[in-house]
């Protein structure tokens, strides 16, 4: 244990109940919840005039990062490579009243948070909190769907500034977590920067090139780890986005246009898109792709799916820059234009 607790001070663990969590946690050790998808939190109500969060940080990359978000406020911290317990400050000198504190995954697979719980004052009084969500939603996609170089401001429209490493990630910023707040909903982000549908595609862990098909149904999905199954029982969606295509035209660009391949493309995808169908029967779902740019073939080929599939519940929406939008990583205000987008679609034919 690299941390103190001072005698003022008291812990509050993991497992204390007080703890509001959201998003695909493994809790097979409840005292040390781990957090691998991003948008994953931890919410807690607290009085006092300090927070701190102790937590492990488990790195596959370096550049890793959490946020802490203190009565609205967001401050995101650099985390060690060292894998040990450490104590990170969220707030000081508060006022002594009633507060609100969420611990926030900002990143996908980089790394992964094992939290342990807060510190706050001796007196403090800790609560769970009592927001009532109107929805939950669900989003499978990539490092857009992630929040990847959300953070990097002024460069809307631009391709992503040289030598970034990760460190302008942040999922707070993503299409989906904006979505989320506006629809007041529960949210599962179950995205991964460079991730493609099928295996040996794409981008995702460049020496091992896993595709979606064989991480949607896991808890913890990195190749460099244990692999864990998701108990898809535990959360059903009234809402899902599936947002898969952008990352594969890697290693061939012109395979989608070969007729066999596009074939057992599409297959595979309608495959994954009728188990979601049967695990959550009543949810709508919603094929996308984002405003980074990328060869409407694809776009083409998710509206095909769409009328193969021949269900009410699925349809394929299109942003009004759906690919043409920017060279780079949409930025926060790019992602703003995302959700803003896709609220209206969802209130507009499926809620109001």
């Amino acid at each position: 244990m690299s941390y103190t607790i001072e005698s003022n001070k008291k812990f509050i663990p993991a497992d204390s109940g007080f703890f509001r969590y959201m998003g695909r946690i493994d809790f097979d050790d409840p005292k040390r919840p781990v957090m691998v998808w991003p948008a994953t939190s931890a919410d807690i109500n607290f009085t006092g005039t300090s927070a701190a969060v102790v937590l492990k940080n488990i790195n596959f990359q370096e550049d890793t990062h959490f946020a802490v978000i203190v009565d609205g406020v967001m401050k995101k911290i650099t985390l060690p490579t060292d894998k040990e317990d450490r104590l990170y400050i969220a707030a000081e000198g508060l006022e002594d009243k009633p507060h609100t504190l969420r611990v926030l995954k900002t990143m996908a697979a980089h790394n992964y948070l094992e939290f342990a719980g807060i510190v706050v004052d001796e007196n403090a009084e800790v609560s769970l909190p009592e927001h009532k969500y109107d929805y939950k939603l669900e989003v499978y996609g990539d490092s857009v769907s992630a929040g990847e170089v959300t953070e990097a401001l002024y460069y809307e429209g631009q391709c992503d500034p040289v030598g970034h490493c990760n460190k302008l990630d942040n999922s707070a910023f993503s299409y989906p977590y904006k979505l989320a707040k506006k629809l007041n909903a529960e949210l599962h982000d179950i995205a991964q920067g460079g991730i493609a549908l099928l295996d040996g595609t794409g981008y995702f862990c460049s020496d091992k090139l896993t595709g979606m098909v064989n991480c949607y149904d896991k808890t913890e999905y990195s190749p460099y780890a244990e692999r864990k199954q998701w108990d898809f029982s535990r959360y059903t969606p009234d809402f899902v986005i599936i947002a898969i295509g952008q990352n594969d035209h890697n290693p061939d660009p012109e395979r989608i246009n070969d007729p066999e391949y596009r074939r057992m493309w599409k297959d595979e995808y309608i495959k994954m898109l009728r188990s979601l169908m049967e695990k959550y029967p009543a949810a709508r779902f919603m094929l996308i792709l984002t405003i980074l740019g990328h060869d409407k073939t694809w776009d083409n080929a998710l509206e095909e799916i769409t009328q193969e599939v021949g269900d009410p519940r699925v349809t394929h929406f299109l942003f009004r820059r759906t690919g043409c939008g920017t060279n780079g990583h949409p930025r926060a205000t790019e992602q703003e234009e995302m959700a803003e987008e896709l609220y209206r679609y969802i209130n507009d034919n499926f809620i109001g």
